[in-house]
């Protein structure tokens, strides 16, 4: 475990199809990073949309920005291996890089031939500016649930985080203006004919920067890097990370589903015989479980005898309820106009067609008005907004942001590869003694090192001796 810092800021515009519509436009878009103080691993990457809102500043009402949950997101993103993805370049697979592949799958059974170049990293503690998602109870408590400590950077002070910065020139140097629809920092940097280029969804440019991440930043040399048993090699931050985990060790934070579901969004709901509602949805269990909770108090004087519920805004079909009597379990319930809704949507589809239905007459509180205008609105993006002469509608209509990461939430239990080792004791554990030979010369043995009998001194054995030192007495 080591410090890493967060942040999250609005690198130069890309030209984008719209998340929902699919219409071509110039959107800005925040990235929500984590960066790893002693590897300079990108632990994890994630890019929000930016739709402004109508209304003063602090007063705007609808828009579109980095919420509490992203960042939550992107803390569990760096808990978790990356997979590799269909399209790939085979080397940003982690068995075929300087990780310590080998060691990494026997430790932890997540670690599979399709698991990206990126490290996981257990931080143990992180740096963060004062932003309002960052400060808000929601982050603050998945901290906490995780084990892992705050601590914030002065305000308008850059320089108390200075790795997460210093990364959004490169993300602009090194991939951003490499992808089709960049509009640079200024205007004669800028392509020509933008618009006429076939452009990326969001969901496409979170891949690719995932992409990136493995197979470029992540194998590059870093001159900010030493190997510390060879201060002159500069290393590459997967590299840097094989160094460090050798002598550190691996433990990471295995998650199950259950201790997933209390990172989604809490909300506290009363039963009813209709099930539950959560932002203006209804719920109801399949299996008729909220039946045993119908008009009862949870008990729990702090929430006004509601019960606990979670949701994932990217995936708002289903609701958790969690009952925490006797031992404790959740309650999976569905959102009752499911049927209406065939394509993924969002609770940001969602808002947007309550807008617009309430914008034509309809009420707030008519859900299956809501999904009906919400699925027509989806009908429509198959066609889009006028073409150039020439082209040809998609084959599907876009699909919707959905968080660029999916928190596993249903019920397959990991394999701990911990479980039943007993606890040690740090005092106890007995370091190695230091070879007495310069750093730079451990990279030149091929072969294990003997003392001579003569000397005592540590020379190669065996044929490959000639690269060691040479013996006097030859």
């Amino acid at each position: 475990m080591s410090p890493a810092q967060k942040d999250g800021t609005t690198p130069p515009t890309q030209t984008q199809k719209h998340p929902t519509t699919g219409q071509r436009s110039a959107h800005n878009y925040l990235h929500n990073i984590a960066v790893d103080v002693a590897t300079r691993t990108i632990m994890a990457v994630m890019m929000v949309p930016v739709v402004p809102g109508d209304g003063p500043v602090g007063k705007r009402i609808g828009g579109r920005a980095t919420r509490a949950f992203d960042i939550v997101l992107t803390l569990a993103q760096a808990l978790a291996p990356m997979p590799t993805r269909p399209g790939w370049s085979p080397l940003t697979a982690a068995a075929s890089s300087a990780l310590p592949y080998a060691a990494l799958n026997a430790a932890d059974p997540r670690f599979t031939e399709a698991t990206a170049a990126r490290p996981v990293i257990r931080p143990r503690t992180i740096i963060i500016d004062q932003g309002s998602p960052y400060l808000s109870e929601h982050f603050q408590t998945a901290c906490d649930f995780l084990g892992i400590s705050v601590r914030l950077a002065r305000k308008g002070c850059p320089t108390d985080k200075p790795l997460a910065e210093r990364y959004f020139r490169t993300l602009g140097d090194r991939f951003s203006q490499h992808v089709v629809g960049w509009t640079a920092r200024r205007l004669e940097h800028r392509g020509k004919r933008l618009d006429r280029k076939p452009l990326w969804t969001l969901n496409q440019l979170q891949q690719l920067a995932y992409e990136w991440v493995a197979l470029e930043h992540q194998q590059r040399p870093h001159k900010g890097l030493r190997n510390p048993y060879a201060p002159g090699m500069v290393v590459s931050p997967n590299m840097m990370y094989a160094a460090l985990v050798a002598g550190t060790g691996y433990r990471p934070r295995l998650m199950t589903p259950e201790e997933n579901r209390k990172l989604l969004i809490p909300a506290w709901v009363t039963v009813t015989d209709k099930g539950i509602t959560v932002e203006n949805r209804t719920y109801q269990s399949p299996t008729r479980e909220l039946a045993g909770l119908q008009g009862r108090s949870s008990g729990l004087t702090q929430a006004g005898g509601r019960w606990e519920a979670r949701w994932d805004p990217y995936h708002p079909v289903v609701v958790w309820v969690y009952d925490h009597r006797e031992q404790g379990h959740w309650i999976q319930t569905r959102f009752v106009q499911e049927a209406l809704l065939d394509h993924p949507w969002t609770q940001y589809c969602w808002e947007e067609a309550t807008a617009q239905y309430v914008e034509q007459g309809g009420a707030a509180s008519d859900e299956e008005g809501i999904a009906l205008a919400m699925r027509d609105r989806r009908l429509r993006a198959k066609t889009g907004p006028p073409r150039p002469r020439g082209t040809q509608p998609p084959a599907q209509p876009p699909m919707p942001f959905q968080g660029g990461f999916t928190l596993p939430v249903h019920d397959e239990e990991p394999e701990d590869p911990y479980a039943g080792v007993p606890d040690f004791d740090p005092v106890a554990i007995q370091p190695y003694e230091a070879l007495p030979i310069p750093g730079r010369d451990t990279y030149l043995l091929a072969s294990p090192t003997v003392p001579s009998p003569a000397t005592g001194d540590y020379r190669e054995s065996g044929p490959a001796g000639e690269l060691g030192s040479e013996d006097p007495d030859a």
